[in-house]
């Protein structure tokens, strides 16, 4: 029985892997089921055309959605099925599962919708075919990584541990129930040592929701820590941290020592209203106290922020706004025009309006205060003007290249290709937030304003250009560190 497992790429900051997609593909493996992985690409008739055997040498076909891709890809499969009847067709991912009675009652050539983590369910989907498993090369520690075996890049994700303890509102962890597991400190190092000295990836990006929880992590980081050491095993890697809960600065060292150059933490919004409402308690003198930490160790930062939501209030716009200038984020409007998403089941659900245009209800909702509202579509129709995911990447991906120069004492080689990022950046926050500010203030922007936008995308992008080109010539294993910012697996 053959089985194909397909998705599209959603973070561009990442390696292509999905952890999820490789584990299952390991559990069916397991049963005796043969397994082949896929990506697709959206809106590329061309690329997906190269993918089309592929797809249907499969008697069954899974297909792992997110919310950006869904309205795509369903009816890319809806087109399969009525050409191939024959065909089985499954869907799993949060997205599905969170809207799953919404896809059944739209899409009825669907043949079940099923939760990864609900081992129960998906063992009588798919039963034990065999006793003896199905062995496949590319299976690393439990997890198939066949996409991970086409992509040049030397980055990868993989995770010490699932789960999380917080039960923040605009989250799905808690609402799907994923178990809370830590993997066992042998069996983790013996993967980051096949991941860094057998597959060549020199930065590993570490999915885990919260990588130090509590306090009772710390010894089993410091036992990671120290086996790594003695391995002599050598990386960059980033992690997600919380810092409701802060992480102790000799820990935080001690990671450092074995190359930590990045960490993600969510502020989300810095208002006392947003954190009582959605259960998200992070102050901005915290917030601020761990970026200097950060700083002062080279250990370059990346933030969730939600800067609109239901229940924001003209004030706080404006208070998080400044906010934002201040830390040097402006320049991502990604968390600018993506107003928190209101999940199935969860607080002020019933205030989302029903819309027949596609499955997502999750952003169906005016923002009570008008004139918040008024802000927020004036915002995002401004961003529409450039591609706001590359324009972010210009900055994101040099950002973590000038960390990783540091480390190896190879920044005075590229002096001016990092003083020429810090000017850049510098004016697209300064220019941003004027413009922002002005828009907010006054409910417009002027012709002027967009002819500014288009300028900072051009000077971001070749100052990028500019900046990798030379990365690219010097010390290429660096430059294959940084995720590419595309959909593509390699460019």
């Amino acid at each position: 029985m053959n089985i194909g497992i397909f998705y599209y790429r959603s973070l561009y900051s990442q390696s292509i892997c999905s952890l999820s997609v490789g584990k299952f593909s390991d559990f069916l493996l397991n049963r005796g089921y043969n397994v082949k992985l896929g990506v697709l690409k959206i809106d590329d008739f061309v690329y997906n055309r190269t993918q089309i055997n592929n797809i249907l040498a499969n008697d069954i076909i899974i297909y792992k959605t997110n919310y950006k891709d869904f309205e795509y890809g369903i009816r890319f499969f809806k087109n399969l099925k009525e050409i191939y009847p024959n065909k089985e067709i499954y869907i799993t991912g949060p997205f599905a599962n969170l809207n799953a009675n919404r896809i059944k009652e739209s899409y009825k050539f669907i043949n079940g919708i099923f939760n990864m983590q609900d081992i129960e369910t998906i063992e009588k989907i798919f039963p034990t075919l065999k006793e003896q498993k199905v062995e496949k090369s590319t299976v690393v520690y439990g997890i198939d990584r066949e996409i991970e075996y086409l992509e040049k890049g030397k980055y990868i994700n993989l995770e010490a541990s699932t789960g999380c303890i917080y039960n923040c509102a605009f989250c799905h962890v808690n609402i799907l129930k994923y178990p809370k597991n830590t993997i066992e400190v042998d069996r983790l190092v013996n993967e980051i040592d096949f991941l860094v000295n057998k597959m060549g990836k020199k930065y590993l990006i570490f999915n885990d929701s919260v990588f130090w929880k509590n306090n009772g992590d710390t010894d089993r980081l410091l036992k990671i820590i120290k086996e790594i050491k003695n391995r002599n095993i050598r990386f960059n890697f980033m992690i997600y941290l919380s810092i409701t809960n802060k992480i102790p600065i000799e820990l935080l060292d001690k990671l450092k020592t074995i190359g930590l150059i990045r960490v993600f933490f969510g502020v989300e919004n810095i208002s006392n209203k947003f954190q009582i409402s959605n259960n998200k308690y992070v102050s901005e003198t915290d917030t601020k106290k761990f970026i200097k930490i950060l700083e002062s160790r080279n250990i370059t930062y990346h933030i969730g922020f939600i800067l609109f939501s239901y229940e924001t209030i003209y004030e706080d716009l404006l208070l998080n706004l400044n906010f934002l200038r201040e830390i040097g984020k402006l320049f991502r409007p990604g968390i600018l025009v993506e107003k928190m998403r209101i999940l199935p089941g969860t607080k002020n659900s019933e205030i989302l309006y029903n819309s027949l245009e596609k499955i997502d209800q999750a952003y169906n909702y005016k923002i009570k205060d008008e004139r918040v509202e008024k802000c927020y579509n004036l915002i995002c129709e401004y961003f529409k003007n450039i591609n706001i995911r590359y324009f972010e990447h210009f900055f994101s991906s040099v950002n973590i290249a000038i960390a990783i120069l540091k480390n190896y004492g190879l920044n005075d080689e590229f002096k001016n290709e990092i003083e020429r990022y810090y000017t850049v950046l510098n004016e697209v926050n300064e220019k941003i937030y004027k413009i922002l500010n002005e828009m907010f203030i006054n409910f417009k922007y002027t012709e002027t304003d967009v002819k500014i936008l288009f300028d900072l995308y051009s000077k971001a992008e070749f100052m990028h250009i500019m900046f990798t080109q030379k990365l690219k010539e010097i010390v290429p294993d660096i430059f294959k560190m940084l995720p590419h910012g595309k959909e593509d697996i390699n460019i």
